[in-house]
């Protein structure tokens, strides 16, 4: 039971990678309008919400990677 618990932390964690590395990747090419920041949130800049959405994009993944 605990190796399958690891390995779906694991899988959670390369998933939440890739996604910040998207989220990483998009930015400047948002910034430089080559592609639109999609992600909204009432009161709050594009620009704030897809660096939002990296960092805690990276958190997931650190815990994913967390040893036990």
């Amino acid at each position: 039971m605990a190796n399958r618990s690891v390995k779906l932390q694991r899988t959670i964690g390369i998933g939440a990678f890739v996604l910040a590395l998207t989220f990483i990747a998009w930015l400047p090419l948002g910034i430089l309008h080559v592609v639109p920041l999609v992600l909204e949130l009432p009161g709050e800049s594009s620009l704030r919400v897809h660096a939002a959405a990296a960092v805690g994009c990276l958190v997931v993944a650190a815990w994913g990677f967390w040893d036990w």
